[in-house]
């Protein structure tokens, strides 16, 4: 920002135009703005809307829309067998626990590949196929 100085036995038409200047090269040509505003009132009103303009998260399996609006927090929450981790400025992290625990149920379609211990009602099982349809089949 450059000081403006007028001195003490300068003339009143000095002080004018010395202030006069400010608008064209201290702050910048007005007709340069990309605003409707016309008052500086107007112009901070127009940047707050812009800046406090938030985004919505919408749940593609229902209705449910949560609008987040500027200052708005977004809280991410760990559950059972879930890991949600919030690091570096830009970084979310989900994970799934390496031992699930407390599932009543599970489905599905397709080969099953175990790599470790199978167990049937807490008995631990061969991993061969054949040895498991045996073991399920004879309970």
């Amino acid at each position: 920002m450059t000081v403006r100085s007028v001195a003490t036995t300068d003339t009143l038409e000095t002080f004018r135009t010395t202030f006069n200047s400010l608008s064209s090269t201290d702050i910048g040509d007005l007709a340069g703005l990309t605003t409707t505003a016309t008052s500086i009132v107007g112009a901070i009103n127009e940047v707050k809307s812009t800046v406090t303009t938030g985004f919505s998260i919408i749940d593609d399996t229902s209705t449910i829309t949560q609008a987040i609006g500027g200052g708005d927090r977004l809280r991410f929450s760990s559950g059972s067998n879930i890991t949600a981790t919030v690091s570096s400025t830009d970084r979310l992290t989900i994970s799934l626990n390496s031992s699930i625990t407390g599932l009543t149920n599970i489905s599905g379609s397709g080969t099953a590949n175990f790599t470790t211990d199978v167990q049937v009602n807490g008995v631990s099982v061969a991993t061969k196929p054949f040895a498991i349809a045996q073991s399920i089949a004879l309970g």
